[in-house]
């Protein structure tokens, strides 16, 4: 029986052709192991798959092998190409996404503080100094720096009704004789 794999691009009569399955048999392992190699190349495209191609990412970065760990080797090579990509709110976003473990980071934009501001769950854990030497190496003169908050998850339950009583009082130049000192009194129900 030829493997369902390669009867998807053979024409039926070749279903029960006994050369053509004995053919695919003994050739499988073959093409297995190029499919394997080809798979491992592929990874070494990638610099935060990489393994035995980190080298040549060191070398096309930094022109030298660093001597660290993989994945400081794998920050390092990302944090460098954040910097020729330039100041963009995309790579921001990037720069928070790879800091986060659980990958929930939410970047905003403070324009009055002129401040990047990461907010992130409590519960993850943010390498904020690989953050801040990110941004730092491509951050212009008008940007004074990043923040971060770390936010809890929980939220209040209010299980009974809430009144809020709301009091406006009258001013002193208002006041007349007779007149109660309360102007306006709303409640509010939360």
């Amino acid at each position: 029986m030829i493997p369902e794999r390669y009867r998807r691009v053979l024409p039926p009569q070749w279903y029960e052709n006994k050369a053509a399955e004995y053919h695919f048999e003994g050739a499988s392992a073959a093409v297995d192991a190029y499919a394997e190699k080809r798979r491992d190349l592929e990874q070494q495209f990638f610099p935060l798959s990489a393994t035995w191609g980190l080298d040549f990412w060191d070398w096309i970065y930094f022109g030298k092998k660093q001597s660290l760990s993989i994945e400081e080797r794998r920050k390092n090579i990302q944090s460098q190409h954040w910097a020729y990509l330039g100041f963009t709110p995309s790579v921001l976003r990037a720069i928070g996404l790879s800091a986060s473990k659980l990958k929930n980071v939410q970047m905003i934009e403070d324009f009055t503080a002129k401040v990047i501001h990461y907010v992130y769950q409590i519960e993850d854990w943010f390498d904020t100094r690989h953050a801040v030497q990110s941004v730092e190496k491509i951050r212009p003169v008008h940007c004074n720096g990043v923040s971060f908050e770390p936010v809890s998850g929980e939220s209040l339950v209010f299980e009974d009704n809430v009144v809020v009583g709301i009091k406006e009082y009258h001013i002193v130049s208002e006041f007349r004789v007779g007149m109660a000192p309360i102007k306006r009194y709303e409640e509010v129900l939360v």
